[in-house]
């Protein structure tokens, strides 16, 4: 079993105080994983906000051709360096209330499903820990032969839908999964529609 815990950091930078936290801590005793720190990340064109791993960073021009080599690619594409987890968020023009977001992410699996009948859906899970509620489900398919999964997840941002994948190593499983719960957890809503849509 993984020993998670957070703890506060206080890092110094060239603009002053940049304040992070602990997920994982190698050195603690039952501890497998390698430390990860988590810092807030401004997304969405400033509509959204939620705690990451430090190590994202918005995904280099080749990773993006390799990985999403077509147009209309979403809003947001963050990976780590060598990009065996990756992230995209993207904003709809639909309209999502708060209490649809469960429905919604039911409409989103039953057309992954259909686009893939053979990639062993979870069923859909509802997350209310946190300030916005989150809908999600994961996909196990394999890319270059490799087991990756894939967490599909739906919520609201001002009341539009909101859609996020999760992609990561099969064997990362549980390290991923603890990560991907503190941002559901951390999600909150920045600005406006109109600021964000300028």
């Amino acid at each position: 079993l993984f020993r998670i815990f957070l703890s506060v950091l206080s890092l110094a930078n060239e603009k002053g105080l940049c304040y992070m936290k602990v997920l994982y801590e190698q050195d603690t005793e039952g501890c497998i994983q390698e430390t990860v720190i988590v810092e807030e990340k401004v997304l969405a064109e400033g509509l959204l906000a939620a705690e990451l791993p430090a190590q994202l960073s918005i995904m280099p021009e080749a990773m993006r051709d390799m990985y999403y080599p077509y147009d209309n690619r979403p809003l947001m594409l963050l990976a780590d360096a060598d990009g065996s987890f990756h992230m995209t968020l993207q904003i709809i023009e639909q309209k999502l209330a708060p209490d649809e977001t469960g429905s919604a992410a039911e409409a989103v699996r039953n057309c992954v499903e259909r686009m893939y009948p053979h990639s062993g859906l979870s069923p859909v899970y509802l997350f209310r820990k946190g300030e916005i509620p989150v809908g999600w489900f994961a996909m196990s398919l394999d890319e270059a032969g490799e087991p990756f999964v894939h967490v599909k997840a739906v919520f609201p941002v001002h009341n539009l839908l909101c859609l996020t994948t999760i992609t990561y190593p099969e064997p990362d499983r549980l390290k991923w999964m603890a990560i991907f719960n503190h941002f559901f957890a951390t999600l909150q809503e920045r600005g406006s529609r109109d600021a964000g849509s300028k």
